[in-house]
């Protein structure tokens, strides 16, 4: 009996130990927010207390720090959270909705001190999520978010999608596990032959932030690609795509979303900070892969970040 108790002892002091050597880290810069998927914050009580007054503080404290991380997130252009839930009562709702979400994500308790930590996560996607929450407002009411209107890119000379050509057993033929960009009008036709299954977006040269509403434009300000293109559970898992800092994980990124070809597209420019612009010759090669593998609806989108 003296073993056990002694047993959880020790198991007690290496949970507080490991907490306290920061094992639990907060999330809460909204680059590392996107690329991750999670918003994680740790609210600490005051000392002297009893260990349920004190994790009941620190809950309190935790939470007011995620309401924080999460009104600096950016809906759409420059428009914040916060911003939204001042000029809308339909975003305030979703927020408050939201954070009922958020899940324990570590505790931990010094009995000398007498105080406590709390860690608390807010997951972007998934079910009780920020976009499970903010789905409805983002597919069927896009002006609550101060998203601009641009018209829908439809190009009039769009290439036929050969399918791939399947080469007989013997034959040894090395398809290009990843096609570049820029492919020019004229070259487009055979660039297609090869199948594209996914697009990077690489705005590493500019001033891009992600957020829950990010877009694709062409550079006559038509939108290649947005939420409303996304399938709705989709939108719920992945939001408009994925985030990193690196191409190589972009690559394992769409890897895992079932991705094994894409595209990688150069941004030429980025408009009101959450919009990516590409050439046209992209835009149109983009919509003719689209076609064929159905790429934007299921948001197999990742955007490099600098």
């Amino acid at each position: 009996m003296k073993k056990t108790v002694l047993a959880l002892i020790a198991i007690c002091m290496v949970a507080s130990s490991a907490f306290a050597q920061d094992k639990i880290v907060e999330v809460v810069n909204p680059d590392q927010i996107f690329e991750k998927g999670y918003i994680q914050v740790i609210g600490e009580s005051e000392a002297g207390q009893s260990r349920y007054r004190a994790k009941r503080a620190a809950e309190v404290v935790a939470q007011k720090r995620l309401l924080e991380i999460f009104q600096g997130l950016t809906l759409s252009g420059k428009t914040t959270v916060r911003d939204g839930m001042l000029s809308s009562e339909t975003i305030k709702t979703k927020v408050q909705g939201t954070l009922r979400g958020a899940t324990p994500c570590g505790e931990a308790f010094d009995r000398t001190e007498g105080y406590a930590r709390v860690c608390l996560r807010l997951n972007l996607h998934g079910n009780d999520s920020v976009y499970s929450s903010f789905q409805d407002i983002i597919l069927k009411s896009p002006k609550e978010l101060k998203l601009r209107e641009m018209p829908t890119f439809a190009p009039t000379n769009i290439p036929a999608v050969l399918p791939v050509p399947t080469p007989a057993p013997a034959e040894k033929v090395d398809v290009p596990a990843m096609q570049t960009t820029p492919p020019v009008a004229a070259e487009i036709q055979t660039a297609i032959v090869v199948p594209v299954d996914g697009i990077i977006v690489d705005v590493r040269n500019f001033d891009f932030k992600p957020a829950l509403v990010n877009r694709i434009l062409t550079e006559k300000n038509e939108v290649l690609f947005d939420p409303s293109k996304v399938l709705n559970q989709v939108l719920i898992e992945r939001g408009c795509g994925g985030y990193t800092t690196d191409l190589q994980k972009a690559k394992a990124l769409l890897e895992s979303w079932g991705s094994k070809s894409p595209l990688i597209l150069n941004g030429k420019t980025v408009q009101n900070v959450t919009d990516a612009v590409v050439s046209s010759d992209d835009a149109t090669a983009v919509f003719a892969y689209d076609q064929k593998y159905n790429i934007l609806a299921q948001a197999r989108v990742v955007f490099v970040l600098k």
